[in-house]
């Protein structure tokens, strides 16, 4: 196995395609228990994401761990917990990779898959976040400093449900065009543990009709943040 990675470098590792499958498991303290994907990159090693992950009653939490990539967290509060949802959603989500935080923006009101994208600034790195379909979406860096981009692309096989889950049958497939690094194929696994829905075309049309009623819910329960 390569050694690790110096301190604050910015490792690259080669594009080699790899998948993560499908799990479901119980656990004693929570109904709807853990899922997420979980396998092996050639490169990477060892890669997980899990949802739900609740540390406590107000939210609710996605992680991402690796051998040799950092962890990422996303997480959501208030609503989203008392809805039952089984993964945090795009709405004033918070994202950390370590102990970083993500700046994240979007245009809500955009009518094509790539003006809805969701940019994200990781120190001096920016990426953007797009839906290619359903089930299929994209993570790109911008060049910078000499160093090419990386798009790295996420599809889904077969349709999420409970049971499909749990069977292992379902998987991420990862593509990558170009360079990666650790971080890089981290946050793009993340967002396989987000509701990606409000990036298409169908999700963003739903959800122009269920925001008004989602913050009338939180201004009742005193959880509302413009």
């Amino acid at each position: 196995m390569p050694s690790p990675p110096e301190q604050g470098a910015k490792a690259q590792t080669a594009t080699t395609p790899f998948r993560l499958n499908s799990f479901r498991d119980p656990h004693p303290s929570y109904r709807v228990g853990f899922e997420g994907w979980r396998g092996t990159s050639p490169e990477l090693g060892e890669i997980s994401v899990t949802y739900p992950f609740r540390d406590g009653e107000e939210e609710i939490r996605s992680i991402v761990r690796g051998e040799r990539i950092p962890t990422v967290l996303y997480d959501v509060k208030g609503l989203h917990v008392a809805a039952g949802l089984l993964m945090p959603t795009l709405n004033r989500g918070t994202l950390r990779v370590g102990e970083d935080e993500v700046a994240m923006s979007r245009n809500r009101l955009g009518v094509t898959e790539q003006s809805r994208a969701l940019h994200l600034t990781h120190g001096e790195d920016k990426y953007r976040l797009w839906a290619i379909s359903r089930l299929h979406y994209a993570l790109a860096r911008e060049a910078s400093e000499g160093r090419p981009g990386v798009t790295v692309q996420v599809e889904q096989s077969g349709k999420h449900g409970m049971r499909a889950m749990k069977s292992g049958r379902l998987h991420l497939a990862f593509t990558i065009e170009g360079i990666a690094e650790p971080t890089d194929i981290a946050l793009a696994a993340m967002f396989s543990g987000v509701d990606r829905s409000n990036l298409t075309t169908g999700g963003s049309a739903r959800a122009l009709f269920t925001r008004g009623r989602d913050q009338a819910m939180e201004i009742a329960w005193g959880t509302w943040q413009p």
